[in-house]
């Protein structure tokens, strides 16, 4: 079998058989690949450790009928910080999820793994996992071409119009800002602030350093969640598995603040 070496991170993995998994990379040269560990689950094995979830290395391939085989890793960083935050490693397996999602089998985009890897690079950094999270929605729909209208009122029947003063609200299905102002709002609209899109708008333009130093007021990173949660949900199709646990976490955070 035909080897080949890929900078990759583990984004899913699954156990198969007795001692094999299942693992899913996603690489910076073939896109998301579907690979097998053999032997990974046994105490002794090399693989153990270096097919974990997000762990980013240097994988060594063997090219399979159906899946590729992982012959040899060479890690290059397992995000101890992390996997020693609960938060931090909710977000971290909400953003491999994502992006297990919404990209093709074995369709290489340089930019969303180089947005993956910057963003697990965030979260191990002293950052709020959240903010981090809505900074990788806004820039992987945008390189997947689902870019959201944020600075003009989207109509069906108008076309694109400037933002109105007040009377803001968000449509997933239409993908951007609706006004009355134009007209009736469609059904699944939702008011959003000014404040929400200006720091949405910000979150997709900006570069690492600049995120680092955004403070993002608690309500409105709460807008900006619930836009991106809608937005994303209608063009995924399905409700995120990871999303449970990070709504569970909050609510867990809410009690502990109101006691």
């Amino acid at each position: 079998m035909p080897l080949y070496s890929t900078n990759a991170i583990v984004t899913h993995r699954t156990n198969f058989g007795e001692t094999d998994r299942l693992v899913t990379l996603y690489t910076r040269e073939r896109g998301k690949i579907s690979t097998i560990a053999k032997g990974a689950r046994k105490p002794i094995s090399r693989l153990s450790g270096a097919t974990e979830l997000l762990t980013y290395g240097r994988f060594q391939l063997a090219t399979g009928k159906n899946l590729d085989v992982i012959t040899q890793i060479e890690v290059k960083e397992s995000f101890p910080r992390i996997r020693a935050d609960l938060r931090k490693t909710a977000y971290s397996t909400y953003l491999a999820e994502l992006i297990d999602k919404v990209v093709e089998e074995r369709d290489p985009n340089p930019d969303a793994f180089d947005l993956l890897l910057s963003a697990l690079y965030l979260m191990e950094r002293p950052n709020d996992p959240e903010k981090i999270a809505r900074m990788f929605d806004l820039k992987l729909m945008k390189l997947v071409g689902y870019e959201p209208t944020l600075d003009r009122c989207i109509t069906p029947q108008k076309g694109l119009k400037p933002l109105p003063k007040g009377g803001l609200h968000f449509s997933p299905e239409l993908g951007g800002v609706v006004c009355r102002q134009y007209g009736p709002l469609p059904e699944d609209a939702f008011s959003v602030s000014r404040e929400a899109l200006s720091t949405m708008t910000t979150l997709m333009a900006a570069d690492a350093p600049e995120i680092e130093r955004m403070e993002i007021p608690r309500k409105t990173l709460d807008e900006i969640s619930r836009v991106t949660r809608w937005f994303i949900r209608y063009r995924v199709e399905r409700e995120l598995k990871s999303l449970d646990f990070i709504q569970a976490l909050k609510t867990e955070t809410k009690l502990n603040r109101e006691r």
